[in-house]
């Protein structure tokens, strides 16, 4: 008994000692000690990476809305095609606006002519040269009578427009109360969890260009209703012109030169406000015409054509859609706690098939969403082709992370009924010994409580390894 008793207290002994600073002590080898190898644990970092699923956006996207409507003369790029900023995607009709731009570049004429008439008018207010006056009095009376018929020309063009404008405005009608439809059908049943948040998304986009659509057609109107009546107060004052040059020529063979010198100089005045008024229809006239070519907003890919040649276009429909190329963003979902470990320009790699694509993150939700997760965004630089909008990619971005923490490899931790703990080499004794642990990646598992630095954990995996079983180390 004396000897049972000397044993079980020297083993209890060892026990206490594990994890000293003193020097490792072998046991006396005998036929039935385990061989086995000692690690000190480490003070390191561990990462763990978690797995989500991602769609893939264009990082920009533009609907090409022509600003006229008309008949498709020319398509040059197709479904697929790259563009650059400024390349002409298709060409519209544009007869119709070059005939108007002919006639008010006429009428311009006309009008610069009357200015010189009047300028000269003034000059030759003298009485010494009042039959020069009265002459040139009579010209005034001819080119007023041209700028009358060339008014009524831009009265008609003007209705035209206001017309086309009108038949624009109901037209946008129609499609925002389409579009207001769509999305209210679309809120209710993503309210109802019917349909997906892109399909949200899509209706909501679809009404907010509606929406814009709308109120460019009523801007499109306003603007030909003020082009109306800017071509009637061009008629007035084409009337008013004539009426002057009428007046201007009797008065010319009644009154002093002085008079005559005033009336000369609100000639003058009416004239240049008469061509004042052909320059801006003139502006205006060459703007549509520019806008009959229609070029691209941005560089990218075409991704929808909704224009062919002989095809009507219009500004309440998106002719092209452009996807920028050189940038894609991907939008996945994580749970509240992994997202602590995510930052603004966090790293993620994304894989299409068996490519790795390496991704920046540069947007994080403050809130859950609806599925209860936080919805964070990377942009993914020059993607390959292969990544389209819409796609489903799988991602790995940090989930968890420690540093500068206790770590074990993974092969010295042993698991018995959901405890973990190790085995202390102490003093030629196997000691059993419970630790916390913490997060673990493939390698290794953070140590929170249980051991420290200075142990000397058993690394070698035997049957025969249990507590209180005598060890040799090699």
């Amino acid at each position: 008994m004396k000897k049972l008793f000397v044993i079980i207290t020297m083993l209890a002994l060892t026990m206490l000692v594990a994890c000293s600073n003193d020097d490792v002590v072998d046991a006396i080898v005998t036929t039935n000690s385990v061989v086995i190898s000692t690690i000190s644990p480490e003070t390191g970092n561990i990462t763990v990476m978690g797995e989500y699923i991602g769609i893939m956006q264009p990082n920009q996207q533009v609907a090409v809305i022509p600003r006229i409507p008309g008949e498709v003369v020319s398509v040059y790029v197709g479904v697929g095609d790259i563009v650059q900023a400024g390349d002409v995607l298709f060409t519209i009709d544009a007869a119709d606006i070059v005939t108007n731009l002919a006639a008010l570049e006429a009428q311009l004429a006309v009008q610069d002519a009357t200015v010189r008439a009047a300028q000269t008018g003034v000059q030759l207010v003298d009485g010494s040269a009042m039959q020069s006056q009265l002459l040139s009095m009579e010209g005034g009376v001819i080119q007023a009578t041209a700028a009358i018929a060339q008014a009524e020309a831009g009265i008609s063009q003007a209705k035209q427009n206001v017309e086309q404008a009108r038949i624009g405005i109901e037209q946008a009608e129609m499609a925002y109360n389409m579009a207001y439809q769509g999305l209210n059908d679309t809120t209710t049943l993503f309210n109802a969890g019917a349909v997906s948040r892109v399909a949200f998304e899509q209706a909501e986009a679809g009404y907010q260009n509606a929406q814009a659509s709308l109120e460019r057609a009523i801007s499109g109107y306003e603007m030909a209703v003020i082009g109306l009546s800017q071509a009637e107060l061009g008629y007035t004052q084409a009337q008013q012109g004539r009426e002057q040059a009428l007046e201007g020529q009797r008065i010319a063979t009644q009154q002093a030169p002085a008079e005559n010198r005033r009336r000369a100089q609100d000639a003058l005045a009416q004239a240049q406000a008469a061509r004042d008024i052909v320059v801006v229809n003139l502006n205006a006239a060459q703007d549509r015409l520019d806008d009959a070519t229609v070029t691209a907003p941005i560089s990218g890919v075409v991704l929808a054509r909704n224009v062919d040649e002989f095809s009507f276009a219009s500004p309440q429909a998106p002719a092209f859609i452009i996807s920028d190329q050189y940038s894609m963003t991907v939008t996945f979902h994580v749970p509240r706690h992994s997202s602590q470990h995510l930052e603004i320009g966090s790293p993620i790699t994304l894989y299409d098939s068996s490519d790795e694509i390496a991704g920046t993150i540069t947007e994080i939700a403050i809130a859950v969403d609806m599925s209860g997760l936080i919805a964070v965004t990377a942009t993914i630089q020059n993607p390959p082709a292969s990544l389209i909008s819409g796609m489903s990619v799988r991602i790995f971005a940090q989930a968890q992370g420690a540093s500068d923490v206790l770590i074990l490899p993974l092969n010295a931790i042993h698991h018995d009924r959901g405890i973990a703990h190790v085995f202390i080499a102490s003093n030629g004794i196997a000691v059993r010994t419970p630790v916390e642990l913490g997060i673990f990646d493939e390698f290794y598992a953070q140590i929170i409580s249980g051991i420290t630095a200075n142990c000397q954990v058993i690394n070698t995996w035997s049957a025969r390894l249990v507590d209180g079983v005598e060890i040799e180390i090699r």
